[in-house]
């Protein structure tokens, strides 16, 4: 019992530094929309099964470090458990890369800035040696940059949300009316 307490405890102690490391990155390098974007995606250079394991956002708080109040709201919201330590987003897939599993090379990110606050960024790469896309809205919340949007072809990260909500709010008055 007590060796799967401390394994336990050294799988937590490894995802937190891996964790702190993509966000001290995020907030740090030269400040700029693309060197946020680069934080997040060289965490996903590789496979997932082995060495690339994404961003994890298994908290209120780590989510506030990645998305723009709207979206990080909606997100908190769906998932209740991010009150709680230890359970991750479902969506369905990776937020980032809209998959569930990815084997991602040639990663190439450019962003184009319009004003002092807002950007976009396309973030291209092969996954599992098919080209991908995804297309990142970014707002500027005071001195950090923050995701507003994701976009994978005619998804986005926003309606993923909105619908599950509306879903849930058409079952709720069904249920009031029976």
């Amino acid at each position: 019992m007590a060796l799967r307490k401390l394994a336990a405890r050294c799988v937590v102690a490894a995802a937190l530094t891996v964790l702190g490391t993509v966000a001290a990155q995020a907030r740090s390098g030269d400040g700029s929309a693309k060197a946020f974007l680069n934080a997040i995606y060289e965490a996903y250079v590789g496979n997932s099964a082995t060495t690339a394991k994404g961003v994890v956002l298994n908290s209120a708080d780590t989510v506030r470090l990645y998305f723009s109040p709207g979206l990080a709201s909606l997100i908190i919201e769906d998932n209740p458990g991010l009150r709680q330590s230890g359970e991750v987003v479902v969506t369905g897939s990776d937020p980032f890369v809209g998959r569930g599993s990815w084997e991602i090379s040639n990663l190439a990110i450019e962003v184009k800035e319009s004003g002092p606050l807002k950007a976009t960024g396309t973030v291209s790469f092969d996954n599992f040696s098919l080209p991908e896309k995804v297309e990142v809205e970014l707002l500027k919340i005071g001195n950090d940059w923050r995701i507003a949007e994701i976009k994978w072809g005619s998804l986005t990260l926003r309606s993923l949300y909105r619908k599950k909500w509306r879903a849930a709010a058409i079952e709720r008055i069904g249920s009031i009316s029976r």
